[in-house]
C-alpha cells in the first residue's frame, strides 16, 4: 500500500488511512470498530570518520563518532484512533526517541479530540503535531521518508515536535487545485539539555500560526509562517542565569555598561521568535522530488537567526530508490563577542572575572553552519519494512561546530563523512 505513495504528502494519507481503515470501511456483516491501532518504528545505525565530535539528529545525549550507534535514528510509536462518529474522534500517540538527557522513556506525543464542523472545517484541541515543516505530520514515521532521516541541517533549527493548543483545517478545491488550509496556536517546549534531576527547557509561548497547501496532480506546494515568545525553565539553565545575572551585576562598574547590553542580548524569557517555510514535492511515475527552505528569527543571540535549505531528488527502479540529497544551514547571528576593555583603576576581582563571563558568553553562541550533500537508496524489502543505506559528506566551515555535539577541541575543517543503515516499518 505504500510503495508507490510514500516519500510525499501521500504517505501521510496513507498511515492515516491505515489507521481508519476498519473504522470507516466496515464489511456488511461487521460492527464499525472505534478503536483501531496502527504504529511505527526504525532501527538504524550511523557512523563517522571522526572521534572529535559526536553525530546526533537533535538534541540528545549520545551518537555516533568512528563507533557506530543506535541512538541518532533508533525510535518507535504506537497511535490509537478513536472514532465516536462521524463528526467526534480522537487520536493518541505515543513516541520513544533518544531525548537531551540520554533517555528513551516514551512520551505522549499527540493527545487530541478532532470535531467535524462540516465538509469543509474541521478544529482540533489538545496536543497536536507542530506543523512548522513540510513533513511534520509524519517526521518520526521513516517508512514514510525517501531518505534515512529528515534533514537535520533544516528540522533541526526547531526541534519541536508538538504544541498543546488548537486548531481549525480547511480543506477545499479550486478547479484542479485541491487547498489545505491550517491556523492553529498554543504553547509547547522542549528539552535541549539535563542530566540527571536537571532539564534543560526552551519554551515556545503564545503561538500563532498559518499553513497553506496547494496540491494539483503530482505537484505539492506548502507555505507556513509562525511566530511565538520564548522561555526557559528547568533547574539545569541556573548556570546560565547566573551568567546573566553576573553580566548586570558587572556592568555597574564604571566603563562597563555594555555587560549589561550583552546580558539583555543573550536573555531569553519573553522574546520574539519567528518561522517561515516553503516546500514542494513532486511525485510522478518512477520520480520523486522534494525540496524546502526555512528562516528562524528571533531577538535573542542566544537562540541564532538562522536559514536552511534542502532538496532531494529519487528515481524508482522496481523496489529500489535510489536517491540524492543537498542540504545546508547559514547561522546569521553573531557566534562570538569581543573582550570587553576593562579599567586598569577597577580592582582585581572586577578585572580578573570580566573576561571569565565574555567566555562563557562565546562558550554559548556555537556555530552550526554546516552543507551536506548525501548518496543513499531505499528497497522496499518486503510488505510495510524497507532497508535504506545512505553516505553523507558535511562540510563544516572553519569557525564552526555543524552537527557535531560534544566537541574536543575543534571539529576537522572540511568534510565529516557519516555511514548509515536504517530499516523502517508501519503497521
Amino acid at each position: 500500500m505504500f510503495k508507490h505513495c510514500a516519500y510525499g504528502t501521500a504517505g501521510l494519507l496513507a498511515l492515516t488511512l491505515s489507521a481508519n481503515a476498519l473504522a470507516d470501511d466496515p464489511t456488511p456483516d461487521a460492527k464499525p470498530s472505534i478503536l483501531t491501532l496502527s504504529g511505527f518504528g526504525t532501527v538504524g545505525a550511523v557512523q563517522t570518520n571522526t572521534d572529535d565530535g559526536v553525530y546526533t539528529t537533535g538534541f540528545q545525549r549520545h551518537g555516533a563518532t568512528k563507533t557506530s550507534d543506535f541512538g541518532p535514528d533508533t525510535k518507535a510509536g504506537a497511535q490509537v484512533d478513536a472514532k465516536f462518529n462521524s463528526d467526534f474522534s480522537a487520536t493518541l500517540q505515543v513516541f520513544s526517541k533518544q531525548n537531551a538527557k540520554g533517555s528513551y522513556a516514551p512520551a505522549m506525543e499527540w493527545a487530541f479530540g478532532k470535531l467535524k464542523v462540516n465538509d469543509a472545517f474541521n478544529v482540533r484541541v489538545g496536543r497536536i503535531g507542530a506543523p512548522l515543516f513540510m513533513t511534520s505530520d509524519f517526521r518520526n514515521v521513516g517508512y514514510t521518508n525517501l531518505t534515512v532521516r529528515t534533514p537535520v541541517d533544516v528540522y533541526g533549527l526547531v526541534p519541536v515536535r508538538s504544541f498543546d493548543g488548537a486548531d481549525v483545517l480547511y480543506s477545499g478545491s479550486f478547479g484542479n487545485t485541491t487547498i489545505n488550509g491550517q491556523v492553529w496556536g498554543g504553547k509547547a517546549s522542549t528539552l535541549i539539555g539535563g542530566s540527571g534531576e536537571n532539564d534543560n527547557i526552551v519554551l515556545l509561548k503564545n503561538i500563532i500560526g498559518i499553513n497553506v497547501t496547494l496540491e494539483n496532480g503530482p505537484f505539492t506546494v506548502r507555505i507556513g509562517s509562525n511566530k511565538s515568545h520564548l522561555g526557559t525553565d528547568g533547574t539545569g539553565l541556573i548556570p546560565f542565569n547566573t551568567l546573566l545575572g553576573g553580566l548586570h551585576a558587572f556592568s555597574a562598574a564604571p566603563g562597563l555598561s555594555q555587560l549589561g547590553s550583552i546580558a539583555d542580548q543573550l536573555s531569553v524569557n519573553g522574546k520574539f521568535a519567528s518561522f517561515t517555510g516553503i516546500g514542494a514535492t513532486f511525485d510522478s511515475g518512477n520520480w520523486v522530488a522534494s525540496a524546502e527552505a526555512v528562516e528562524r528569527r528571533t531577538s535573542s543571540t542566544y537562540v541564532s537567526n538562522a536559514s536552511a535549505w534542502y532538496t532531494t531528488l529519487g528515481y524508482r527502479i522496481d523496489k529500489f530508490t535510489p536517491y540524492v540529497s543537498f542540504s545546508g544551514r547559514h547561522i546569521k547571528s553573531a557566534t562570538s563577542v569581543a573582550q570587553v576593555p576593562v579599567s586598569p583603576l577597577l580592582p582585581p576581582v572586577v578585572q580578573g572575572t570580566v573576561p571569565v563571563l565574555i567566555a562563557g558568553v562565546n562558550g554559548l553562541l556555537r556555530d552550526t553552519s554546516e552543507k551536506t550533500s548525501a548518496l543513499g537508496v531505499r528497497w522496499d524489502a518486503g510488505k510495510n519494512y524497507d532497508i535504506k543505506a545512505e553516505v553523507q559528506k558535511l562540510t563544516i566551515p572553519s569557525g564552526s561546530d555543524g552537527a557535531l555535539n560534544q566537541v574536543t577541541g575543534h571539529p576537522p575543517v572540511g568534510n565529516t563523512n557519516l555511514f548509515s543503515l536504517a530499516v523502517d516499518f508501519v503497521f
